[in-house]
């Protein structure tokens, strides 16, 4: 699912929203969008950008956004594992971290749930946590669209 830079800045020009995230950085808030999202119906986080949409720019090594694929990893519940793509923007270096809607319902961070509602985070309640896992527990990944692929990637002759 590779933007260019126009579609990139499209999106920032357009602000935060219910599936678009700016963090200047990468931290603890950005596992709790990463949740978020996967929780409400799936969303771009772009890191090194400010919440007014200036491009700030970050800092990536070599296993840089890795590391950061394993932490989301390693502290989401059931693990989510976003994809995540680079950009050079003019001088300046920024990440987007894609979250699919997850099919298994809610995913937690540190036993927490959250679900995104218009351009922020929220504590799902108890009653929330329990409808979603309900909601949920009868469905399959057969459930979900793949945005990544349509009908002509489909095999008429392995079908057959």
């Amino acid at each position: 699912m590779r933007l260019s830079v126009k579609e990139i800045q499209t999106i920032i020009n357009n602000g935060e929203n219910e599936s678009v995230e700016f963090k200047k950085s990468f931290q603890k808030e950005t596992i709790v969008t990463v949740v978020a999202f996967a929780n409400t119906n799936g969303g771009q986080i772009f890191i090194g950008v400010n919440e007014n949409g200036e491009i700030s720019g970050v800092a990536i090594g070599e296993e840089t956004v890795q590391k950061w694929v394993n932490e989301v990893k390693q502290n989401t519940k059931p693990q989510v594992v976003p994809f995540a793509e680079v950009f050079k923007i003019g001088q300046k270096t920024i990440a987007v971290l894609n979250i699919i809607e997850y099919p298994i319902k809610p995913v937690a961070y540190k036993d927490k749930y959250y679900k995104r509602v218009l351009n922020s985070n929220h504590k799902m309640s108890l009653t929330e946590v329990a409808n979603e896992h309900l909601r949920t527990i009868n469905g399959s990944w057969d459930y979900y669209a793949d945005p990544n692929h349509s009908l002509e990637h489909i095999s008429i002759k392995k079908i057959e």
